[in-house]
């Protein structure tokens, strides 16, 4: 059973986005199918396929078209398709920017937002799922319909439902380390293919504790330069990225960081170098967060999840690390100290002259950041309007 091309993923993910627009109305889904992706129209039966629904928002809530299912023919008989459109209206937005936590299919934590969303539309798509015995599932989803078909393929993997593929574009982070490596086993990295442009925006978000998958594996990071940008997000110009090329011509081995270069990194955080708002500076800026938390914890006891699930913010828990870290002794101070540099200078806000480190300051600092890089998704979401055009 081969995979899904990436041209083919691209315009199903760009293709599920006319479930919104015309409100579920299958026929003229299928006619739409047959004119703008011919080739996957004759693998998979449009004219049969069942739409879906689902809420989504937290301020505000709303229930539109969100995703459709249609089962596999000629040469993709006994599969099935399921694909999710992406964020595009202001409560999709809202929930991209809710972070808090929730147990997930498989009891591991994810973002709550997703979750909420994924669970309202679970139940009709098991539905069609029902006495059928797929060989192969193919999940696609760009953007907020990434985040929802990575949980339905949390969901199917606990299920034990087929081999389960999974497609996405410019994704957010779902779930939380433990989900992200329980995943990846459960699928395997060769079914998993995230393709995202290094600038954009969406990928960023939400941060800490939530991580991508697969972990350790093969991803399609894309080059697009620059600073975080919301034309990176826009999924014509994924399927313009992607064009004819294969998962191999694609796929990147997504390495973490060495440990020596993310700690020379921050110990050069005096000698400035950084562009603010820079993409290139904000995934190293991540790797560091990780690697400061991960020496702290190294010394103090305990692992990176360790106050996941309590009643603290996220906000609150790496504070709660890294003012361990100022307590502890001298080296794991320094380093807390140059990370907040070099946070300051991804910012583009001058260091505040005061000399403590305290934890009131670390919570101040945190919220800055992820609210920062949050509003960016949320603007770059909303100036777009329609993801497609």
């Amino acid at each position: 059973m081969n995979l899904l091309t990436p041209r083919q993923a691209s315009l199903v993910a760009d293709n599920v986005y006319n479930t919104l627009t015309l409100n579920l109305d299958m026929a003229e889904m299928a006619k739409r199918a047959a004119a703008s992706m011919n080739d996957v129209a004759q693998l998979f039966d449009f004219s049969s396929a069942k739409g879906y629904q689902g809420n989504s928002g937290v301020a505000i809530r709303s229930q539109t078209g969100f995703a459709y299912a249609a089962d596999g023919i000629g040469g993709r008989q006994g599969e099935m398709l399921i694909a999710f459109r992406g964020t595009q209206t202001l409560a999709d937005v809202v929930t991209d920017a809710h972070g808090d936590l929730q147990r997930g299919p498989s009891t591991w934590p994810v973002h709550s937002g997703f979750n909420n969303t994924f669970m309202s539309m679970r139940d009709e798509v098991m539905q069609f799922l029902r006495g059928k015995n797929p060989s192969a599932i193919h999940l696609v989803g760009h953007s907020l319909g990434g985040a929802i078909a990575t949980l339905m393929a949390d969901h199917l993997s606990e299920l034990g439902a087929g081999s389960v593929r999974l497609y996405t574009f410019g994704c957010p982070r779902v779930g939380t380390a433990g989900f992200a490596r329980h995943l990846t086993g459960k699928l395997g990295v060769g079914n998993i293919n995230r393709v995202f442009h290094d600038s954009d925006v969406v990928p960023m978000v939400p941060l800490f504790p939530f991580l991508h998958l697969p972990v350790e594996g093969d991803t399609c990071k894309l080059p697009w330069g620059g600073l975080v940008s919301g034309d990176a997000h826009r999924m014509p110009n994924y399927m313009n990225s992607v064009k004819d090329a294969s998962w191999t011509g694609l796929r990147r081995l997504e390495r973490s960081q060495f440990e020596q270069d993310i700690e020379a990194w921050l110990d050069s955080a005096s000698n400035g170098g950084v562009l603010q708002l820079s993409s290139a500076t904000f995934w190293m800026l991540s790797s560091g967060i990780s690697w400061v938390l991960k020496q702290i914890l190294s010394v103090a006891g305990g692992a990176l999840g360790m106050f996941l699930g309590t009643s603290l913010t996220v906000v609150d828990q790496i504070a709660a690390i890294l003012i361990q870290g100022v307590r502890i002794g001298k080296e794991l101070a320094e380093q807390v100290r140059n990370l907040v540099v070099r946070i300051f200078q991804f910012l583009g806000r001058p260091l505040p002259t005061a000399s403590d480190i305290t934890s009131a300051f670390l919570r101040w600092m945190l919220s800055l950041l992820f609210t920062t890089i949050s509003n960016l998704a949320r603007k770059a979401l909303n100036s777009i309007g329609q993801l497609r055009s």
